[in-house]
C-alpha cells in the first residue's frame, strides 16, 4: 500500500511551501553570467530533489501482490525557485499511518534543505495540515494558500514554521496515543525565540558528527556574510539554533497556538 504520494488527491493532507532564499535576486542579477549561471545551479539542485511519482511506486510493488507493503512517500514539485512538499491522507487511516506520514514529511523537508545548503543556498518556508487537491499538473487548496502566506508574511528568516492547524492536530494526536514514534517525531521540531514551532535545524546534519555540523554552520555564515543589509537577519534564527544545544520539543508544548 502506498500512502501519501497519491496520484490524484482531494482531501486532508500535509503541505509545505519552501522558497529558496536569494535565488530570485540572483536570477535577476546574473541570468546571463556564463561562469556562474543561476539557471544551471537551480537545475542541478532540482535534480537532487527526493521526487517520486505515484505511478513509479505502484509499478515497483506490483511484482508481489501477496505482501501488504506500506510505503510512505511525499509528493515533491518545484515551481521556479520554490518547492512544494505534500503528503495526502487516505480515508480511515490508522494512528501509525498518520504519525509515520508526518515523520516522512518532515524528513523530506530536511533532505531538501540539506541539498539546498550544499548548493550554496538556504530555504524559508511553512508547513500546514488542511484541505488540499492535486493531480499530475495542479495543486490547489486552503492548505497550499496558508503555507504560502505564512512563508511570505511570518517566516521572515531561514526557517520552516509550523502552522496553527498542524500544531493543533499534532497536539490532538499526542493526546490520543503514546508510541515510540511520538518521541522520534518531537526530535524534528523545536520552539523558536518568538514562540513559533519550527522544523529543528539540528536535523540538517548527521547526529554526533561535529564536523558535519561545523561545515553546515560555515555554509550559512558565508551566506549571511554575502547578503546585503537587513537580509543578513534572515540567517539569524538558523545560526542561533545551530549554535545552541539541540533541544527536542516537549509534547506539552504542542497546541499552544
Amino acid at each position: 500500500m502506498i500512502l501519501g504520494n497519491i496520484e490524484k488527491h482531494n482531501g486532508s493532507g500535509l503541505v509545505a511551501f519552501l522558497d529558496i532564499l536569494g535565488f530570485s535576486n540572483e536570477i535577476m542579477d546574473n541570468w546571463n553570467n556564463q561562469d556562474d549561471n543561476p539557471l544551471d545551479k537551480l537545475l542541478r539542485l532540482k535534480e537532487g530533489l527526493p521526487i517520486n511519482t505515484g505511478s513509479e511506486l505502484v509499478s515497483f510493488y506490483k511484482e508481489d501482490q501477496n505482501i501488504n507493503v506500506r510505503k510512505y512517500s511525499c509528493r515533491v514539485q518545484s515551481i521556479s525557485d520554490s518547492i512544494v512538499v505534500s503528503f495526502g491522507f487516505n480515508e480511515n487511516l490508522i494512528y501509525g499511518d498518520v504519525i509515520l506520514g508526518i515523520k516522512i514529511f518532515f524528513n523530506t523537508i530536511s533532505a531538501i534543505w540539506r541539498n539546498t545548503l550544499k548548493a550554496g543556498f538556504t530555504i524559508r518556508g511553512a508547513a500546514d495540515w488542511g484541505d488540499i487537491f492535486w493531480n499530475d499538473k495542479e495543486i490547489i487548496g486552503p492548505a497550499f494558500i496558508n503555507t504560502y502566506r505564512l512563508e511570505q508574511n511570518i517566516a521572515k528568516s531561514s526557517r520552516v514554521i509550523i502552522s496553527s492547524n498542524l500544531n493543533q492536530n499534532l497536539a490532538k494526536m499526542f493526546n490520543q496515543e503514546k508510541t515510540f514514534w511520538n518521541d522520534e517525531l518531537l526530535k524534528n521540531l523545536t520552539k523558536d525565540t518568538d514562540g513559533y514551532l519550527i522544523l529543528n535545524p539540528h536535523t540538517l546534519y548527521y547526529d554526533e558528527v561535529e564536523k558535519d555540523k561545523t561545515h553546515l554552520i560555515h555554509i550559512i555564515q558565508k551566506l549571511r556574510d554575502n547578503a546585503d543589509g537587513l537580509n543578513k537577519e534572515k540567517y539569524s534564527s538558523i545560526l542561533a539554533n545551530l549554535n545552541s544545544e539541540n533541544k527536542k520539543l516537549k509534547s506539552e508544548e504542542l497546541g499552544r497556538y
